[in-house]
């Protein structure tokens, strides 16, 4: 299996996780196959390698890093007239591209730990590495808080993110998905309160609205009512017209494996947390109202 085939199938079953993750290896993958091409022409070569960005970016069309990601790539080698020199810049390309990746995770880590304050509960739904950056930058300037996560079903990437937690000694307490509302209300008592919640997203549209595991309209929902604020954790790279996010439907399987015959099930992999809900956005350009993202975007990466 060539290594286009390999990294689609890792990412349509979801043995790789999270915008950033999969950006990454759709680059690596992208990277490895330029050497490997064979090709008589410049012309080509952009053919092949246009085929294998579509094969990969088809797996997951709610996450618009990646499209980013090739869109960067791409123009590199738009002017180059030899083969030879298409690969070497191609390849360049994909190098500068993680580390404009790297580059603007160290960003956000440092904004997000800034906004967390000590003695917080805090609730984050399903993984995302930034928001983990964040809390561990947070720790490490000795800020003490407690995390509660959610499991999100069906794939249950909550584990992910409790595994890591307790990894870096941050006390966690996971929830239900169905409970999560709850645990944000004042019904739930003082003591389990929420101060804040906290999410990253897989993409962000340009009215500062935000796309993000299924699960996040609810949680964003019950926040504004209870005036909990909530903040996304994320970068500008996954920014995105609205009208290019097709919102992602996964197999019924995931939710009930040989389910009784004729039931219908609706597998939503993402929902949308509208800009009201919003607090706050933590981005490479610092901690910004969801009405500022548009002009961020343009000022920190004009290419997109």
């Amino acid at each position: 299996m060539d290594i286009i085939s390999e990294t689609s199938k890792k990412i349509k079953e979801v043995k790789i996780q999270g915008a950033t993750m999969i950006s990454k290896i759709i680059v690596e993958a992208l990277r490895i196959y330029s050497e490997q091409v064979k090709a008589k022409s410049v012309g080509e070569f952009k053919n092949k390698m246009r085929k294998a960005r579509d094969v990969l970016l088809s797996q997951r069309p709610t996450e618009p890093m990646s499209r980013n990601a090739c869109k960067f790539i791409f123009v590199s080698v738009k002017n180059k007239r030899s083969v030879e020199s298409a690969k070497e810049e191609f390849q360049k390309s994909c190098s500068g591209f993680v580390k404009i990746i790297e580059e603007a995770r160290r960003k956000i880590s440092f904004y997000g730990a800034r906004m967390i304050g000590n003695s917080e509960n805090i609730l984050t739904h399903c993984h995302s590495s930034l928001v983990e950056e964040s809390f561990k930058v947070a720790k490490e300037t000795g800020k003490k808080f407690y995390v509660f996560n959610t499991e999100t079903r069906p794939l249950l990437q909550g584990r992910i993110t409790a595994r890591n937690l307790l990894k870096m000694k941050i006390p966690v307490t996971m929830v239900t998905d169905s409970s999560a509302a709850f645990l944000i209300s004042r019904y739930s008592g003082k003591k389990l309160m929420m101060q804040r919640v906290i999410i990253g997203s897989d993409a962000i549209l340009e009215d500062g609205s935000v796309i993000n595991k299924i699960g996040s309209f609810g949680i964003s929902l019950v926040s504004f009512y209870e005036k909990v604020p909530l903040y996304v954790i994320t970068s500008l790279l996954k920014f995105s017209p609205a009208y290019r996010i097709k919102i992602e439907k996964r197999p019924a399987g995931e939710v009930w494996y040989r389910a009784p015959q004729g039931l219908k099930v609706i597998n939503f992999a993402f929902d949308i947390v509208p800009n009201q809900f919003i607090a706050n956005i933590v981005c490479e350009a610092g901690i910004i109202r969801p009405q500022e993202v548009k002009q961020k975007v343009k000022a920190v990466y004009p290419w997109i």
